[in-house]
């Protein structure tokens, strides 16, 4: 029988032996290097060039932006502001995600060695990195994935405390969740899994500690209560919907398996456990932290406004990878199983390897502005504008920089509105504004089909990856 983690008195982070430190820097780096591979491949993301934008912004207009929506990624923004005072290349704004990510497959592989040994550690780490989702915000200019990283590694502290409480891990503790509502808000409900999990303990001072862990996220929520700009663009979805959105942004070739296991090794934890002072109060952690953030969150959406979409939930990826991880290995442990085990594992990898590939593409970020932006600089002419109302205006902008298009149907800046997108002038000055131009670029989204600007008829266009987006070149009509 293979002998699983027995911690009956170990202090968070306090990993013994050089082969345990070992271990978790190797993860570490292998992850760090598996985010790296085609960085700067994809076409900037719509999220990806807000940040951009807000980043870019002088501090006056950041300070405007903040007043009005996103006031807890200004940590996060300002930071950005900085690190591209070095370079604004794609692949260099993504690399603190990249980092990110690999400091989250490291918590992720942490807590796992520290509940069940290091075997699992490692199957943890290879579950992660193969996840369609895990590659996409490890490569995204956004802070999804530290917002995965610190809840994994609060949570690791919190279990820690659970088993043996130490002030210094505490301060630890504290320290993180004050952090988390940084990297997103709603990743502060990690809190009330950890309350959730001290509650099973019937662990009264634990459940203080959580409690007190709230508070950050809780003085954030009050910060950006007014901010509904944020979550504006959302709308509800059916729970069949928000269901398949979730299995759908890691990639239901890699979610349902991992998920069944998962599943699985809640039914036979006792099992699962065996020779360790674990005991089935884990899975209320893992079952929680899993299920409740989603669910809350679409419930939320139905009785007040919609606030889910499955990113904000990316940071629960770790509560289904550790049990299933822990499976594998137990499996793996009875000879007869090994072979079938070590099967299962290789289709996995092999079925996530068009996934992998499709998420470093050039249209690996839904759609490929750099397309229409090569089109438009191939193409330029003196007398050229650019027409381009929706929130895909950034992406063009950001490939476009460098270039200038003047836009003459901009009435306010979105830097002056405090908002990432600029105010247009109203239809009945178009032809006004426009007077001098001999062609105007549009770039418009598909589904919304807005009529060309008066007086000008389309001469040529171009759809790009997934039918989202559509640049059309115009000249006067006849």
């Amino acid at each position: 029988m293979l002998s699983l983690a027995n911690r009956r008195s170990t202090n968070f982070f306090r990993v013994r032996g050089v082969s345990a430190r070992r271990q978790l820097t190797i993860i570490a780096v292998c992850a760090f290097a598996s985010a790296m591979i085609g960085i700067g491949t994809p076409g900037i993301g719509f999220d990806e060039a807000a940040t951009w934008w807000a980043a870019n912004l002088p501090w006056s207009g950041l300070f405007r932006l903040l007043s009005h929506q996103d006031l807890n990624f200004a940590p996060y923004y300002t930071f950005m502001h900085f690190w591209m005072g070095v370079s604004d290349s794609l692949w260099w704004l993504r690399v603190p995600s990249a980092v990110g990510g690999a400091v989250g497959v490291a918590a992720t592989a942490g807590l796992s060695r520290y509940l069940f040994g290091a075997r699992t550690a490692w199957i943890a780490a290879l579950l992660m990195i193969t996840a369609y989702s895990w590659v996409r915000f490890s490569q995204e200019v956004r802070p999804y994935s530290w917002s995965l990283a610190v809840a994994t590694l609060a949570t690791w502290a919190f279990v820690a405390l659970c088993d043996r409480y130490v002030r210094r891990t505490t301060a630890i503790y504290l320290a993180l969740m004050i952090f988390l509502p940084a990297t997103h808000l709603f990743a502060g409900m990690a809190s009330g899994i950890h309350f959730i999990y001290a509650v099973a303990r019937r662990d009264r001072r634990m459940a203080v500690v959580a409690a007190c862990g709230a508070l950050p996220t809780a003085v954030a929520a009050l910060f950006v209560l007014g901010q509904v700009k944020q979550v504006s663009w959302l709308t509800s979805v059916t729970m069949p919907a928000a269901v398949q959105d979730l299995v759908g942004q890691s990639k239901a070739v890699w979610y349902l398996p991992v998920a069944l296991a998962a599943l699985i090794a809640f039914a036979t934890y006792r099992w699962l456990a065996a020779g360790t002072v674990r005991s089935r109060t884990d899975i209320a952690l893992f079952a929680s932290w899993w299920v409740l953030p989603p669910v809350l969150l679409w419930c939320a959406s139905e009785l007040v406004t919609p606030v889910y979409t499955p990113r904000y939930v990316f940071w629960t990826l770790p509560a289904m990878v550790i049990p299933a991880a822990a499976l594998v290995v137990r499996l793996a442990a009875l000879g007869r199983a090994r072979v079938a085990v070590a099967a299962g594992l290789v289709c996995l990898l092999a079925a996530t390897l068009p996934s992998q590939i499709s998420a470093r593409a050039a249209d690996g970020h839904l759609w490929a502005p750099q397309q229409f932006a090569a089109v438009m600089g191939a193409n330029a002419r003196p007398g050229d504008a650019l027409v381009n109302p929706d929130f895909l205006a950034l992406t063009l902008r950001y490939h476009l920089r460098g270039q200038h298009f003047p836009e003459p149907l901009v009435a306010s800046p979105a830097e002056q509105e405090g908002t990432f997108m600029d105010v247009q002038v109203p239809v009945r000055f178009q032809a006004e504004r426009l007077q001098g131009y001999s062609r105007v670029w549009i770039l418009a989204e598909v589904l919304r089909d807005r009529p060309l600007p008066v007086g000008f008829c389309a001469r040529q266009s171009w759809t790009s990856a997934f039918n989202i987006a559509r640049l059309t070149l115009a000249t006067p009509c006849p």
